[in-house]
């Protein structure tokens, strides 16, 4: 008995050792990419300076819901872009939303951009970003679409760095002047999705909003640079993508309720009920053969003042949306976070090779954080002019109380179906569709 409890420990301990290893290489590249795409000034794109009709039209659509934290402030960066030839739809479900005299003083004070307001109270699921995109969709001047979120605010050179992405991918040479003017929907092995990493501002600071904070700038920023860098699989936030209206409207419906319907409907209504659209469309497009890119700008994401259960309750909510859609990829979750990833892979040094276990926490756990810190520094290098910066102590300290968190949130977020969204109650069915129980 002895002899199989060793047996036991020794393969737990060589699997423990490998996962650990897996995660410190995936983290490392993380790294790697932040500090030599993000570390440096991004290049102007070519393109910004052709004549409009030489480059490709782009489409900018802002679904908005209220008084979103610093909302003018954010959406006033797409007004001032260096690209010859877009248009922006502010997009509302409510004549009477908060934000619409907002966007009018907006479009007051750029009178210059080709700006309007759509508001359309249809609706096609519970996705409330899925029902406010649906007539902006079927007005947009140009076949190119480029969906921001409200609480995003972007660089003036992001927009002509995006489309040089996407035409750059379209394969046929290197003249990217030339593809751009002879601009056509992706096709089969192309690029068919541009976005960018997002990383967190906060103006109204508070525990739960710095918390947020360290988690998107560090940790997850970081994960999120390396599995886009090593393209094996889709990963995509919606905070900024870019894509083609075409490639949209050709996608079956990945809700098997909507699949069985006489009538399934095809395109953006497709992906309605679903909370998580911004992932499904990404996967859809995906697995229909289209790749991913990135540009080296970031998705500055004006967070506003949350308190430390807010903080919880949405990153349980993601956690039990991820649960049903990639289910073994949650369940080791944990062993990839700091401190229960740094307690496997001393154990597994000191069962396997009789080495001190404490020291090499103590270090596995400090090497993580100056991981986390570097990224965050290096992506905050082209925006510091963006919002106030953080020092390395206040960082520190929401950093830890992040990780010491990790654990808890996971299991409140694995014994429990139901989130809160916008106000309402949805339980996640395990199709990942999301219906309305209150």
């Amino acid at each position: 008995m002895p002899d199989e409890r060793g047996s036991v420990s020794f393969f737990l301990a060589i699997g423990g050792l490998v996962l650990y290893g897996v995660v410190w290489a995936v983290g490392l590249n993380g790294w790697r990419v932040a500090k030599t795409r993000y570390g440096r000034a991004s290049a102007p794109s070519r393109l910004a300076t052709l004549p409009a009709t030489s480059v490709p039209g782009v489409t900018i659509i802002r679904p908005l819901c209220g008084l979103d934290s610093n909302l003018y402030n954010s959406l006033e960066t797409v007004m001032r872009l260096d690209y010859p030839r877009y248009e922006v739809i502010f997009a509302f479900q409510d004549a009477g939303d908060e934000a619409i005299p907002v966007v009018r003083l907006l479009i007051k004070n750029y009178k210059h951009v080709d700006a309007r307001i759509v508001i359309n109270p249809a609706k096609v699921g519970v996705n409330p970003k899925v029902n406010n995109l649906m007539q902006p969709f079927h007005e947009a001047q140009y076949d190119l679409l480029w969906v921001i979120d409200s609480t995003v605010a972007v660089t003036e050179g992001t927009l002509g760095r995006m489309v040089d992405a996407w035409v750059s991918g379209a394969g046929g040479g290197t003249d990217v002047e030339s593809r751009a003017a002879a601009y056509a929907p992706p096709t089969r092995g192309q690029v068919g999705l541009v976005h960018q990493v997002p990383i967190a501002v906060v103006y109204h600071r508070s525990w739960g909003s710095l918390i947020e904070q360290a988690f998107l700038n560090g940790n997850h920023a970081k994960m999120y640079l390396s599995i886009n860098d090593v393209a094996v699989e889709s990963c995509v936030v919606g905070k900024s993508n870019m894509y083609s209206r075409a490639s949209i409207a050709g996608l079956r419906t990945p809700s098997p309720t909507l699949r069985a319907s006489p009538d399934p409907p095809s395109g953006l209504a497709g992906f309605g009920p679903f909370m998580a659209e911004d992932n499904m469309i990404a996967m859809t497009l995906w697995r229909s053969g289209l790749k991913h890119a990135m540009t080296p700008d970031v998705a500055l994401d004006f967070i506003g003042a949350l308190s430390v259960r807010q903080y919880i309750d949405r990153r349980a909510r993601w956690i039990r949306v991820r649960k049903v859609m990639v289910l073994p990829a949650t369940l080791i979750e944990p062993f990839t976070e700091c401190l229960l990833g740094s307690l496997m892979g001393s154990w597994a040094l000191n069962r396997l090779f009789n080495i001190p276990q404490a020291p090499v926490f103590v270090a596995s756990v400090l090497a993580w954080f100056l991981v986390d810190n570097s990224v965050r520094r290096s992506l905050s290098t082209n925006v510091r002019h963006i919002g106030p910066q953080t020092s390395t102590g206040t960082f520190a300290l929401a950093w830890a109380a992040r990780e010491l968190l990790a654990l808890p949130v996971w299991l409140y977020a694995m014994v429990g179906s139901t989130v809160m969204w916008r106000g309402h109650r949805y339980r996640i069915l395990a199709s990942g569709e999301a219906k309305r129980v209150d």
